[in-house]
């Protein structure tokens, strides 16, 4: 036992030395970390590329999406469209009406409102209410006049008619549109 703690003490001791003349492990440690440092940076490029071209994606779908529901985009009465994804309903378009109505909540810029859901949008209580009708008509089939509530400008809440109707398109997307008929003050 004693022969292995002697071994053992002089491979410390030759280690130490080396380690003293000439920083081994100071100069390995150091070079891990350089490498180490390269393929993160490398990686971390790799990521920006990747995230760059979904934003850029993302901007595409988005004016793919107005430009399919151009038929909408005159239409005097604000008209939005969303589509069901698990249980989630995800603002898909908005017609220059409904920028005009309520565009002051999202900077008058329809990009800053499409592919979020009410509740990203919206305080809770309203979001909660327009939740209720889109998972009604989506559930059914069924068409659905509403009177949910809205914020205006100077924050007073309102009250609108608002009417839903929904279309599955290939057995596979549930659209969700809505028109606001009337506002009331």
């Amino acid at each position: 036992m004693s022969k292995l703690a002697i071994k053992s003490k002089k491979i410390i001791f030759n280690v130490s030395n080396l380690e003293k003349k000439h920083k081994i492990i100071t100069y390995a440690s150091l070079l891990f970390l350089t490498v180490s440092t390269y393929f993160l940076r490398s990686e971390n490029q790799t990521v920006k590329i990747e995230y760059a071209t979904l934003q850029e994606k993302s901007h595409n779908l988005k004016q793919n999406m107005i430009i399919f529901n151009g038929d909408y985009e005159d239409f005097p009465l604000p008209v939005w469209q969303k589509v069901k994804r698990g249980d989630k309903f995800i603002l898909q378009y908005v017609n220059k009406a409904f920028i005009e109505c309520f565009g002051h909540s999202f900077d008058y810029n329809r990009y800053n409102i499409i592919g979020k859901t009410n509740f990203e949008s919206f305080n809770k209580n309203m979001a909660q209410q327009y939740y209720e009708a889109d998972i009604a008509v989506s559930v059914t089939g069924e068409k659905l006049h509403s009177k949910p509530e809205y914020i205006d400008k100077e924050n007073k809440i309102h009250r609108m008619k608002v009417l839903k109707w929904r279309e599955v398109v290939n057995n596979k997307d549930t659209l969700i549109y809505g028109i606001v008929k009337e506002i009331t003050k």
